[in-house]
């Protein structure tokens, strides 16, 4: 989940969350996984865009661009609402 907050003569705050599933991993794969890619900086300690999304990734709900970190859909519409209230 993301939250977005900013404040100009409003406050406006939203959240984005999504569900990812995924399939089950051996611990060779996920032992694989930690060891080369280093997931210890990401929220949920995977990075979808990595191999382990490409091979254990089988379902979004929600924004893949929130899942890797960024919701820039959300973010893009929420700026034109400010922009356009000014």
């Amino acid at each position: 989940m993301l939250k977005i907050c900013y404040e100009a003569d409003q406050l406006f705050c939203g959240n984005r969350r999504n569900d990812v599933s995924f399939s089950h991993l051996e611990e060779e794969e996920i032992s694989y996984y930690v060891d080369r890619f280093k997931p210890f900086d990401k929220a949920g300690a995977y990075g979808i865009q990595e191999w382990i999304g490409h091979i254990a990734v089988e379902g979004i709900k929600g924004s893949y661009f929130n899942v890797m970190g960024l919701p820039v859909q959300k973010v893009y519409s929420e700026l034109k609402t400010f922009i356009k209230s000014e």
